[in-house]
């Protein structure tokens, strides 16, 4: 195992581990809230940015004031409100559910940011022979990249990116699987 393979060891115990911690119910209205803030605030700047333009200048700073206040106040409003409700939930009978599919949720949060990464970061290096060795040889190379390749599927072909193809490698045998690693290679 490369030191990649910790790190996204890490990633995904992190995750889970967060996620644990607060339960399914406020991490999925957690992320329920920044889409709400975020639409609200596309929604309601055009009608807020004009009583700014006469004291921000230029026009897209007030814009940006706008949109930002808009968000950051439906934010704040909405994460009170989760934690209302997710404390309801927490210590009701449902607690001990709700904490272990904030587990399973926490977990595939932290394989999407691995995946995401992946792909972002093909879009953006070089041909991936001239990867770093750890990356190259990363246990879970083979599993983000069939995980890129189905995310990427499930966009609509014209925002589709282009996922990187890693270096061409063998499969390897059940032997190389069972096989523990060497502790000297010399």
């Amino acid at each position: 195992m490369t030191w990649v393979d910790f790190v996204v060891l890490a990633v995904l115990a992190v995750s889970a581990l967060l996620a644990f911690m607060r339960g399914l119910v406020q991490e999925v209205l957690g992320v329920g809230a920044w889409i709400g803030a975020a639409l609200l605030a596309l929604a309601l700047y055009p009608r807020l940015s004009p009583l700014l333009e006469g004291s921000v200048e230029p026009a897209w700073l007030a814009n940006a004031l706008a949109a930002g206040g808009v968000f950051l106040v439906v934010l704040v409003v909405l994460k009170i409100l989760i934690s209302f409700v997710a404390r309801f939930v927490q210590d009701s009978v449902l607690g001990g559910t709700d904490r272990a599919l904030g587990l399973v949720f926490g977990v595939a949060r932290g394989a999407f940011l691995v995946i995401l990464a992946y792909i972002l970061g093909g879009m953006v290096l070089p041909a991936a022979d001239r990867w770093p060795e750890a990356v190259r040889d990363a246990r879970v190379l083979p599993l983000v990249v069939d995980g890129s390749h189905w995310v990427v599927a499930q966009l609509p072909p014209e925002y589709r990116p282009r996922v990187a193809a890693p270096p061409a490698r063998g499969l390897p045998t059940q032997d190389d699987l069972m096989r523990p690693p060497a502790r000297n290679r010399t």
